[in-house]
């Protein structure tokens, strides 16, 4: 597998769990909470989360009881009532079991598949845009005290290349490109001055495929 992060390390999760398992996200958000932004929170607590699960029998039950979990504790930190929140975040994550990925969203992060020659949306945007052009979100974490938020899971083919971004493309946006090149690992040298991971196996140019599936959209 090749990976590589591109974009502020702040909205960006990158990590390995395991031989063959791996947590990509992306969020974004408003407010802050114990004063760290929202977004880097609710990374740090899926993170922690996930780490702690133990084994499932379901991959996808498993993660979106992670992100409940995490909805839970932003929720319950963020000074939450009925009618007004003080933080809330945006959220994209995929957890990838060997060439398998689950994909949990919420909010107006994005994810996209580039196969083929064609980018493909994976998600749908949780916001709408008011009278003066600014976003609103319909759903977020933190947000509610409950969260539904389905699980999908698709299978990725070598070439493949799947991007979380912290807001819809074409927009100018922080960017998390996963570059799947089967289940054997590679040894590519990393580019230098590429921003790495501590889940990242080898690099490769992710601007470069950024712009790229930018190009043939």
């Amino acid at each position: 597998m090749n990976v590589a992060v591109s974009g502020d390390r702040g909205c960006c999760l990158s990590q390995r769990l395991s031989d063959e398992s791996y947590l990509f996200a992306v969020a974004t958000g408003f407010g802050c909470i114990d004063g760290e932004p929202v977004a880097s929170f609710a990374l740090t607590h899926l993170r922690q989360r996930i780490q702690r699960a133990p084994k499932p029998r379901s991959v996808a039950a498993m993660l979106g009881s992670v992100v409940a979990r995490v909805n839970d504790e932003l929720h319950a930190r963020s000074a939450s009532h009925e009618d007004y929140v003080t933080a809330g975040a945006s959220m994209t994550a995929v957890l990838l079991l060997r060439e398998r990925a689950y994909l949990a969203h919420v909010g107006s992060t994005a994810a996209y598949l580039a196969r083929d020659g064609a980018v493909v949306a994976l998600t749908k945007n949780d916001a709408f845009e008011d009278g003066f052009g600014r976003p609103v979100l319909i759903r977020a974490l933190g947000l509610t005290r409950t969260l539904d938020m389905p699980v999908s899971a698709f299978v990725l083919t070598p070439g493949d290349a799947l991007v979380l971004a912290e807001h819809e493309l074409p927009a100018r946006a922080q960017r998390l490109v996963i570059t799947f090149t089967g289940v054997r690992e590679a040894e590519v040298p990393a580019p230098a001055g590429a921003h790495l991971g501590p889940s990242i196996l080898t690099g490769v140019l992710a601007t470069a495929v950024f712009y790229a599936m930018l190009s043939i959209r």
